[in-house]
């Protein structure tokens, strides 16, 4: 696919949805939540109990010009002796002439249930801001560029649950208060995009084989009204609770494979391969790379 494509496929994308007042734009699923997963679910800030810094890049379709590129940062700190966290969340977001920008603040708390069981609930707000830069395609007088050219910005936010006892865990979050699509006014956002049109799901457990070795397999459940929902399935493998690797499968969008280690006790790194879909005809893959520092030792 050339760029003179791939950025009128986008072009042409914005139109079709925004006279069809569809959902335009949710954010992309991100396989990055699968080592950090405040990112999708604002009750998880602060759930391993220590400050830690992550920051998360995806390039994806190496190669082709204009294509999607993602970037996250994400910093959380638990409140002392308390069982409250706090934390920030930026995403930033570009795909040919789009731009989506996300920041939010959150605020955490967990309730002990029972003997290693907890609950968790979180909270973020921030805002959102999109931006549609015509300058950027090859014909930016054309008519429907001119009609999508332009910016917004609006209040958001998302809220979230969890439960952990022992070794699983579930949750369930609100992870946008407003659709973060470049394409529509905000008008037309309010009219057609409720906090309910988009919701995850999470399941997690680890099983312990023997002293080093461990297996978690977690799913992910994206659920977008009147649109695709979509499932992510991964299991992780770990030795020692130092090296890791693993392999993620995500409906419609194929395979990825991951590993990483923790460099010492306070800096972990992760790297993330995605084969092309077989259906996406794009002779590119995409990368991912992670780096989380801990300030630290979890709270006791």
């Amino acid at each position: 696919m050339n760029k003179h494509l791939f950025k009128g496929l986008c072009l042409i994308m914005g139109w079709y949805m925004t006279i069809q007042n569809s959902l335009a734009q949710v954010a992309p699923i991100q396989n990055q939540a699968y080592f950090n997963p405040y990112i999708n679910n604002p009750a998880w800030v602060g759930n391993q109990e220590v400050s830690q810094l992550f920051i998360g890049f995806k390039k994806q379709w190496l190669g082709v010009n204009g294509s999607p590129t993602l970037a996250n940062l994400t910093f959380e700190h638990p409140l002392g002796t308390t069982n409250a966290s706090v934390g920030l969340k930026i995403t930033n977001i570009t795909e040919g002439p789009i731009n989506s920008f996300s920041g939010q603040a959150t605020a955490g708390y967990r309730l002990e249930v029972g003997m290693e069981s907890f609950l968790f609930f979180g909270m973020s707000l921030g805002i959102a801001y999109n931006l549609f830069d015509a300058n950027k395609l090859d014909d930016p007088d054309d008519p429907l560029a001119i009609e999508q050219n332009g910016s917004n910005a609006a209040f958001d936010g998302g809220v979230g649950v969890g439960y952990r006892t022992g070794k699983f865990q579930a949750g369930w979050a609100i992870p946008r208060f407003v659709v973060p699509g470049p394409f529509l006014k905000p008008n037309d956002a309010q009219d057609t995009f409720s906090p309910w049109d988009y919701m995850i799901g999470s399941l997690a457990y680890t099983y312990e084989i023997n002293l080093d070795w461990s297996l978690t397999p977690r799913l992910f459940y994206h659920y977008y009204k009147d649109f695709q929902n979509l499932a992510s399935l991964g299991l992780e493998a770990s030795y020692q609770k130092k090296y890791l690797g693993g392999v993620i499968w995500q409906q419609y969008n194929g395979i990825t494979l991951f590993g990483g280690m923790d460099l010492s006790n306070y800096l972990n790194i992760r790297y993330l391969y995605s084969f092309s879909a077989p259906a996406s005809d794009l002779p590119n893959d995409s990368h991912e790379i992670t780096l989380s520092i801990r300030f630290g030792e979890a709270k006791k």
